[in-house]
């Protein structure tokens, strides 16, 4: 049974950005923390360094456990009545 009412999204690369200095996890920076990776609302604040040449519209970043996008993929994912995704601005 063929069934296109889905897409998933899979990732090759990674965007090493997180700056493990300036993100704080229980107050403590995140490469002092013991922690390997961050799901949603672990880190406050959670810093990202843009890359050379900016962010890609999708990224992946290792130590995080969600994908991130910039507002121009929210509006296309918007404009496309792409369902099913949670928006959350970094802090």
């Amino acid at each position: 049974m063929k069934n296109e009412d889905f897409v998933i999204l899979q990732l090759l690369e990674e965007t090493h950005c997180l700056d493990r200095e300036r993100t704080l996890v229980k107050g403590v920076p995140f490469h002092q923390s013991g922690e390997s990776v961050l799901g949603q609302d672990e880190a406050l604040p959670l810093v990202l360094r843009p890359p050379t040449g900016g962010f890609p519209p999708v990224f992946c970043v290792p130590e995080l456990t969600f994908y991130c996008f910039t507002g121009e993929a929210r509006q296309a994912c918007e404009a496309a009545e792409l369902k099913g995704l949670w928006w959350r601005p970094q802090r």
